[in-house]
């Protein structure tokens, strides 16, 4: 993407709001939480259920190691909403981490709809820009940008064709860090896009205008961007060159 592009993305965003303007994040987190209990029911519903599948042991099996996996997310999930709690009942808000994009969030979350990604029969190809040198730091809260990241890829997998490619690229754009997902045949309908004002009551998970919203008061933007086969959601993120807080995966490699 040409800066230009870049800027006239970002121009109409309110990327000047204050940090914490009218973030409730714990209305946030109950998004995530939601999702994964609805996730971990329909798994009880299909081991429960008296004719829906041929119950072989493989299947029993897969469907078990499924469940502990979302069992282990939701864990996950829980333990960053208890230390964003903390962190709000002190007075404070959730401190905002330094991460690199591609290693502490496009790839955990990544292998977290690994099933989904499975049971949809979809490939995922995930294009970082170059080897495990080059670096994508950002400074943002880690929780909110997993949520949002894994609202994006989940919204491709749900609407993909089965046996399709999402294409997650990340890369630098100027003063931007840039993660792209890329549907490579279904488009996106228009009341599933980032400048959607209403909620849809049937819809799981944090939305994609919150989420618009959330990203526009870290400084950066989401957009849609219409393509003749598919369709890319990009997110852009300012780059932090500061070293102040590090993540277990970055510290020793940003800035070293």
């Amino acid at each position: 993407m040409r800066p230009s592009q870049l800027e006239a993305n970002l121009s109409g965003s309110s990327a000047n709001l204050p940090p914490d303007q009218n973030l409730d994040f714990l209305k946030i987190l109950s998004y995530d939480l939601k999702g994964s209990l609805v996730s971990m029911s329909a798994l009880f519903d299909v081991l429960n259920s008296d004719g829906g599948y041929e119950k072989s042991e493989g299947t029993v099996e897969t469907k078990l190691v499924e469940l502990i996996d979302k069992m282990n997310g939701l864990s996950s999930i829980l333990e960053e909403s208890l230390r964003m709690v903390l962190a709000l009942d002190e007075g404070g808000r959730p401190e905002d981490a330094l991460l690199d994009l591609e290693h502490d969030v496009v790839e955990p979350v990544i292998s977290e709809c690994a099933s989904e990604i499975r049971d949809c029969h979809i490939t995922i190809e995930n294009r970082a820009e170059a080897a495990t040198h080059n670096l994508f730091p950002v400074r943002t809260n880690a929780t909110v940008l997993k949520m949002i990241a894994r609202n994006l890829l989940g919204n491709a997998i749900k609407h993909a064709e089965a046996g399709s490619t999402i294409v997650v690229n990340v890369n630098h754009c100027g003063p931007f860090c840039l993660l792209r997902i890329h549907n490579s045949k279904s488009p996106v309908a228009e009341e599933l896009r980032p400048d959607r004002r209403m909620r849809n009551p049937h819809e799981i998970g944090i939305e994609l205008y919150l989420a618009k919203q959330i990203m526009q008061t870290q400084g950066g933007e989401i957009w849609y961007e219409p393509e003749e086969k598919g369709a890319r959601f990009v997110l852009a993120i300012p780059v932090d060159t500061g070293c102040r807080r590090y993540t277990s995966h970055s510290q020793g490699r940003l800035f070293s």
